[in-house]
């Protein structure tokens, strides 16, 4: 699996670049329900494209955890606007440090393809969600991986229910509910 440096987030996470693949986090956010007192993990946050819109729509009752591997290298901008409590840690996508049935959320913004097991990461995430909790997924390129996205959702199908799917030329998106 490729594993993006870093250095790079500041780079793949500018707007003008994520603008022009289809991503506008005002609008991807809305696939996150937001409940008053939700506990949602942004897997893979890096250079923070989405935390803190992400932050704004789950409100400030909430707790956002950004899990990066890189956190501590990662500079993280404040929220422009109240919201969520954003707690920053470091962690493995494939190893989550949430006791199990503890999240309502699980976002994975274009991070599941960097981990070495995407198995392994929906069984954490499947751990993790309480019941009735969502997984929401950000797949790059699914017309050139066509292999890793049918493999992805057949993976999803497997464990979750799939309730919202969108296929794009340059992205997947799902959102999965825990039974």
């Amino acid at each position: 699996m490729l594993r993006t440096p870093a250095r790079c987030y500041h780079f793949i996470s500018h707007r003008t670049i994520r603008a022009a693949l289809g991503d506008r986090p005002r609008r991807d956010v809305r696939w996150i329900p937001a409940r008053p007192g939700t506990v949602c993990a942004e897997i893979g946050s890096g250079g923070g494209f989405y935390t803190a819109e992400l932050a704004r729509r789950l409100g400030p009752q909430s707790l956002l955890v950004a899990l990066d591997p890189a956190a501590a290298d990662t500079p993280h901008e404040p929220p422009a606007a109240p919201g969520a409590r954003i707690a920053y840690i470091a962690g493995d996508g494939c190893a989550l440090p949430f006791a199990t049935a503890s999240l309502d959320a699980l976002l994975y913004s274009y991070s599941l393809e960097e981990m070495p097991d995407a198995r392994a990461a929906l069984t954490e995430a499947e751990r993790v969600l309480r019941p009735g909790g969502q997984v929401v997924l950000f797949l790059w390129r699914p017309v050139l991986h066509a292999r890793r996205a049918a493999s992805v959702l057949a993976l999803c199908r497997e464990r979750f229910e799939v309730v919202r799917a969108e296929r794009g030329m340059q992205n997947l998106r799902l959102a999965c509910r825990k039974p």
